[in-house]
Parts: structure tokens; sequence; C-alpha cells
């Protein structure tokens, strides 16, 4: 099984796109994680530079907040065939409200399946705060009504929520590893979804347990013979990223972690058999 590592827009929207890609590519990343505009034209732009590259990319959805549900699942359905329609390795979708009801949520996971089998194109959906999938107890009882429900997994928003490192919720967690189909590399703590440095000894704690269950989505992939698994590392900027006091300066360097959790993770990994590491 092949390792796919994946750098995300988000925190390089100063960059043009020419100049964010080149970076990317040089920096040995196999892909990229991006929103695309409605707008054809540019939309088709983008993806033209990603061809010449030969860049994978991810697709994101998050845009879609309106509090009318009805309104809510329109503005869904649209962002959603806009970005299947690129071709992408897959989309990774922000899904639901957490204040919407089960049954409102529930239909936009149905809506994005059925687009899904319609039209060949996986649709992942993002543990993430203010989502349907925004904590561990919360995301569980989807998780067992919709068995084909595939996640982007991103734990960090559920050690924030639940003020824990999750260890009072170990099913929650299996079923999360279970259901992996794409990983968010980022650490969080109890107390924030983003530690300030996760190279920093005082984070050791959280960076090996992420790391843990990272390796466990992992080889879970590997087990089901899938042919390649996608890891964004997803340190982000501020206000993820704290600033220095009375500054704009961040505490952390974004580009220079998420190239540490890359190289972290492809050494935690090396020992697996049949895993093919960039």
């Amino acid at each position: 099984m092949q390792i796919k590592f994946i750098y995300p827009r988000w925190g390089s929207s100063d960059l043009t796109w020419s100049v964010f890609l080149n970076k990317i590519k040089n920096a040995g990343y196999q892909g990229v994680e991006i929103d695309l505009p409605l707008e054809s034209i540019k939309k088709n732009e983008i993806c033209s530079m990603l061809k010449d590259l030969e860049l994978d990319f991810v697709a994101q959805h998050w845009e879609t907040k309106e509090v009318d549900f009805t309104k809510h699942q329109e503005q869904y359905k649209r962002h959603l065939y806009n970005l299947v329609e690129t071709n992408p390795l897959f989309v990774n979708s922000h899904t639901g409200m957490d204040f919407f009801t089960r049954h409102q949520n529930s239909a936009l996971i149905e809506t994005a399946h059925e687009i899904e089998l319609e039209t060949g194109v996986i649709i992942t959906h993002e543990t993430h705060r203010s989502r349907f999938s925004y904590a561990a107890h919360a995301c569980l009882p989807y998780l067992e009504e919709h068995p084909f429900l595939k996640l982007t997994s991103d734990l960090s928003h559920w050690c924030c929520v639940a003020e824990s490192l999750l260890e009072n919720q170990p099913k929650a967690v299996k079923k999360a590893i279970e259901h992996t189909h794409h990983i968010h590399a980022r650490v969080g703590s109890a107390q924030s979804p983003q530690v300030i440095d996760p190279r920093d000894s005082n984070y050791k704690t959280e960076l090996n347990l992420f790391t843990e269950w990272w390796g466990l989505m992992i080889k879970t992939a590997l087990e089901k013979k899938r042919p390649f698994i996608t890891i964004t590392p997803e340190y982000g900027p501020h206000p993820y990223s704290i600033y220095k006091t009375n500054t704009k300066t961040p505490l952390g360097d974004q580009w220079d972690i998420n190239g540490f959790i890359k190289n972290h993770l492809a050494e935690s990994i090396k020992h697996i058999p049949s895993i093919i590491c960039p």
C-alpha cells in the first residue's frame, strides 16, 4: 500500500497557485488538499496546473454553513457537484452542523452518499468542530447508523471538545479508526485542537498518542487492501497557531512543523511490511 502525503492550501493562500503548487511539488509531497471556486474558468486553470505538475489533489468542501436546512442542503449539493466534476482523488467534506437534528445531518450524509454512487467519486466526512462529527460521542451513532460512512479523521477536534485525550471513549475512537479513509495529521490536546509545537517535549504524551492513532489508521487501510492512504499534515496558521504577545508572529512555523509531522510519520511506519512510503 502506498502512502500519499498531501499538503493543505490552508495557510498558503497568500501565495499564487503557481508558486504554491511548485513549492509543494519540490518539497516531495504527492498532492495538495484544496477547495475550488464555483467559477469554472479559475477552477479549470487550477486543475490544469495540477495535471501539468502531476500532483494528486483532495478536493475540500467547507463553505456550507447556512442555518436554514433546506437552503443548506441545496448549497451543499452544489458545492459537492462542483468538486466531483474535477475528478479528484476524493472529496473531503465538512458536513452538517452540530445544531442540526440527527435526521437533518443524516439526510446530508445520505445526499453525499448518493452523489458518490452517482459519480464514482468518494466523499469523506471530516471529524470537525461545529459539524455533525464534532465530538466522539456525537459521531459514534452516525457511524453505527451509516456503515458506508468514510471519515477524514482529525481526532484533535474530539480531544478539544471532550477536554481529554479520549481515554474514556475507546469505543468511539476504535470505530472512527475503522472508518478512516483520509488522515489529517495534527497533534491536539485536551485544551486545544493544536499544540503549539509537537516537537516540544512538553507535548510528548500527545505526540505519542496521535502517532499511535495514525499508525492504527494506516494498518487498518492496509488490512482492507486499499491501494493507498492519504495523509495531510495539517498544522494550521493563526488562530490555530498562537501569536507571540503583541505581535503577529506565530509561535510555531506552519511549514516547518508540517514537514516534521510528515517525516515523523514516515519514520514511525517504516517497519510495517507492504507499506510504500516516499
